[in-house]
């Protein structure tokens, strides 16, 4: 195994590094139901850009749907079938840009989206691909190579990731074909683990692909038991300076005391300029700058950094929770005992109970 692909949980300092960039990306299998779970999940592992497949959501649906200090980038939903679909999200204080791929598209065949993430000296592109299982592998090839030809230049710096429904873990021609494509490109199979795990059956389907030689980079999973795939994290710790998009607040404050100043200052004013004149509108205009000079100097506007992060309901108790679900589910995934198989699913709808109260609670607060 490459010293630079080591899969086991990075020390959770790394997020302070200035130039360290996560990215995750999960088969999530319907996100409708999920959000949630899925925000507490990533607590911790905090990754600036989220690449989830199988959404199972049509487009006015997928628009409706908040993750927290996420917005919405690139996105493809299916017409025609009730599943598939691949959407980006990104951290709300990165700047990013949409690349339109629309017309590459082929339900089932290629289902993907590109996000640009701009950097100090080069453009990050992440490509989110989602190829079903039944998809026409020959149209898949071909598309993905015509797109990495008209995306590939000096200044872009390439990451490939998605579900594409070859098992890595078996020689087979349509691995050797889609390694071979990508390393034209220098982009690289970064995941050695696997990624999604049934009773009978272990697979490494899901993967993220990156130019290697020039990254260093940390890949682990993440297992939120939130589908039948694992999610994967890959930390890369050399890139260069993100652009940040930063949002204020504009406020007044109004109280008591600021109250109490702006009617004094309204006391002591003469008015001169208003009842020494004549025009009707000049008396208004005067009469106006008085009346807002007092009110700007006693109600000052207050700038400050707004924040991005709106999970105010993701108490303690609720994180701690979620992680007691996640350590059940690996037992369960593995276990045929049908009590604990109970247990399990029972466990689950308490959470999910527990969690909806505790948003109401902070909503009507």
């Amino acid at each position: 195994m490459d010293k630079k692909s080591i899969h086991s949980p990075i020390n959770l300092s790394d997020n302070l590094k200035p130039n360290n960039f996560k990215i995750l990306h999960q088969n999530i299998r319907g996100i409708f139901h999920k959000t949630d779970e899925f925000l507490t999940s990533v607590t911790h592992t905090s990754p600036h850009v989220l690449c989830l497949t199988e959404h199972h959501l049509r487009a006015d649906e997928l628009k409706n749907i908040k993750l927290g200090q996420y917005t919405l980038g690139a996105h493809y939903c299916q017409q025609s079938y009730k599943q598939g679909g691949v959407s980006t999200y990104v951290s709300s204080d990165i700047q990013f840009h949409l690349i339109n791929l629309d017309h590459f598209n082929k339900e089932k065949d290629l289902e993907l989206s590109a996000t640009k993430i701009g950097l100090s000296q080069k453009n990050l592109i992440i490509i989110c691909i989602y190829r079903s299982p039944t998809g026409n592998f020959k149209f898949f090839i071909k598309q993905l190579e015509v797109i990495l030809n008209s995306l590939y230049k000096g200044s872009t710096y390439l990451i490939l990731c998605g579900d594409f429904n070859i098992n890595h873990f078996y020689v087979s021609s349509r691995k050797h074909r889609l390694e071979s494509l990508l390393a034209s490109f220098n982009l690289y199979s970064t995941v050695t683990l696997s990624t999604r795990i049934a009773t009978n059956s272990s697979t490494l389907i899901d993967n993220i692909y990156i130019d290697i030689n020039s990254c260093k980079f940390t890949m682990y999973p993440l297992i939120n038991g939130l589908s039948d795939h694992d999610a994967q994290v890959i930390n890369l710790s050399n890139l260069l300076n993100i652009n940040p998009k930063i949002y204020y607040t504009f406020n007044r404050r109004i109280d008591s005391n600021s109250t109490c100043i702006f009617i004094d200052r309204l006391s002591y004013e003469n008015w001169e300029e208003v009842f020494l004149e004549d025009n009707v509108n000049t008396i208004f205009n005067n009469f106006l700058n008085i009346y807002l000079r007092i009110f700007n100097a006693s109600f000052p506007v207050v700038i400050s950094k707004e924040s991005t992060k709106s999970n105010h309901w993701l108490m303690t108790g609720i994180r701690i929770s979620c992680t007691t679900k996640r350590n059940l589910y690996v037992t369960y995934r593995n276990s045929t005992d049908p009590n604990y198989k109970a247990y399990y699913k029972k466990y689950c709808k308490i959470l999910s109970s527990v969690i909806r109260a505790a948003k109401k609670c902070t909503l009507t607060h």
